[in-house]
């Protein structure tokens, strides 16, 4: 394992008296100690009253030693190292995440804990005891997630750092009595998701490039592992919650939950997918890392998430129709050759797993039909999606807006609007021959077209937005449908 003098500096600091002369960005290079110089080595040499370690430039100084002793010392740092990360590996493979906190110890020194993606702990550091280091840490450690004002409060005092992003994160503490000390944030991702994060508080001493280090080395385990594995005793695995719903993933209610508690939503939100993909001839990683960077910034009450070469926002508010959002799209479509579709929107959680294909096929298609079109909704395609594309439930997410609710109000209220609507379409829009097929007065089909279309304004006199209605009523209405199950009973589908 290759080291750096500052993670030698720190395994040797708690044991031993020493100085050091180490640059900031001093990279783990160095193989071995040696007595002879030799490149990508620890030169262990006397000078005056003190051994020198020099690596690269870089020295580390030790007392009251003699030149074997002190090469003796800096080889068992490298047998250390090596040892410690054999000792990882095994962790990483049988989901022993304590141990792995418990390994770093004597590097970091200071608190350290592991989360998945949901902000569930997985590992904290025993010593000090979490009572002692912060109101928050002992919050984590007593019921295993980190707490929701905690969470708020860090992202207004860091505003200014993307700590969604992979990697190490310097951060300063929070505006807020619970969180006392800065410290280190790695981000962990799995295939461009995130998985989960390490902490290490800056509570016995700051941190340096060494602890960043040893966090590199721990990624490099542990991120496969939390991108792949299932977590002993639980059913869900440790993407976000939100993603996996996103994606079809198995995940744990309780933890959807609390991710969206997180969020501030609720889920009876109205929710609505925008879905971003940068033009095909650019470089796709590094421009959906510059578009999802942009969207962070911009959209910070959405969920957004990287999905090469897509980047998806996930909102709990109607997208479509933003003006504002519409000319910040536009401005960033000028600069960086995009290509949107919004899925439609849908009233809570269990519609979001729809909306991902919706915005597929949106894209897709505009490319069939308007190769020239960048910006497009769900709605224009959907009947293409309905006829052609979609399966079974995912017609019937993909059906007008509109017309679910009134299917879902004539089944909870048994709501007239829904059977007037389908009576008026049928009757080419004749009031008179819609009123006497109900038995009803004309002035009150009129007041129920009128209502429904203050519910979700709709241009009656579009053609294929008189059909996607009426597409959309048969399959909510269809005896077919209805009954699939007697259906498959006789060997009929």
């Amino acid at each position: 394992m290759k080291l750096s003098m500052w993670m030698i500096a720190n395994r040797l600091s708690p044991l031993m008296d020493i100085k050091t002369s180490i640059r900031p960005d001093a990279a783990p290079v160095l193989k071995s100690a040696r007595l002879v110089y030799s490149t990508d080595c620890v030169h262990v040499y006397p000078e005056k009253n003190y051994v020198v370690c020099s690596g690269e430039g870089d020295k580390i100084y030790l007392y009251d030693v003699t030149v074997k002793e002190a090469f003796e010392i800096i080889q068992d740092v490298f047998d250390f190292y090596q040892d410690w990360e054999d000792g990882i590996q095994k962790a990483v493979q049988k989901n022993d995440f304590q141990k792995i906190t418990d390994s770093c110890e004597l590097m970091i020194q200071n608190p350290m804990n592991i989360q998945d993606a949901n902000n569930r702990l997985l590992a904290i550091s025993r010593h000090p005891d979490p009572a002692t280091v912060d109101p928050e840490w002992e919050y984590i450690s007593r019921y295993g997630y980190s707490s929701l004002n905690a969470i708020k409060a860090f992202d207004l005092s860091n505003s200014n750092i993307d700590l969604s992003r992979h990697g190490v994160h310097h951060f300063t503490a929070a505006d807020l009595a619970s969180l006392e000390y800065g410290g280190l944030s790695y981000i962990l991702e799995f295939n461009g998701v995130p998985c989960g994060r390490m902490t290490v508080l800056e509570m016995v001493r700051p941190a340096n490039a060494g602890d960043c280090q040893i966090l590199d080395r721990i990624a490099q385990y542990l991120e496969p592992a939390l991108g792949t594995i299932t977590l002993s005793g639980a059913s869900s695995p440790c993407f976000n919650a939100i993603y996996s719903l996103i994606f079809h993933r198995t995940y744990d209610p309780r933890e959807l939950q609390m991710q969206l508690t997180y969020q501030q939503w609720t889920e009876n939100d109205d929710f609505q997918m925008l879905l971003i993909q940068p033009d095909s001839r650019q470089n796709s990683y590094r421009s959906v890392e510059i578009l999802y960077g942009i969207l962070q910034h911009n959209l910070p009450s959405c969920v957004i998430f990287r999905k090469d070469p897509f980047v998806l926002v996930l909102s709990n508010q109607i997208l479509e129709g933003n003006q504002n959002l519409t000319d910040f799209l536009t401005a960033m479509h000028k600069s960086n050759q995009i290509r949107a579709a919004f899925s439609l929107g849908a009233k809570g959680t269990a519609e979001i797993p729809w909306m991902l294909n919706q915005c597929l096929f949106a894209i897709k298609n505009t490319d069939l039909k308007t190769p020239d079109g960048w910006l497009t909704g769900f709605a224009p395609h959907a009947i293409d999606y309905i006829l052609f594309f979609a399966e079974k439930n995912e017609r019937v997410h993909a059906c007008h807006p509109l017309i679910r609710k009134l299917w879902y109000d004539q089944e909870t209220n048994h709501d007239e609007t829904f059977q007037t609507l389908l009576t008026y379409l049928d009757n080419e829009r004749s009031v008179s021959k819609t009123s006497a097929v109900l038995f009803t007065h004309r002035n009150t089909v009129m007041y129920r077209i009128r209502k429904l279309q203050e519910i979700y304004p709709v241009d009656l006199n579009d053609p294929q937005t008189r059909y996607y209605l009426r597409l959309s009523m048969e399959i909510l209405s269809s005896p077919v449908r209805l009954n699939m199950e007697s259906f498959r009973d006789q060997n009929m589908i």
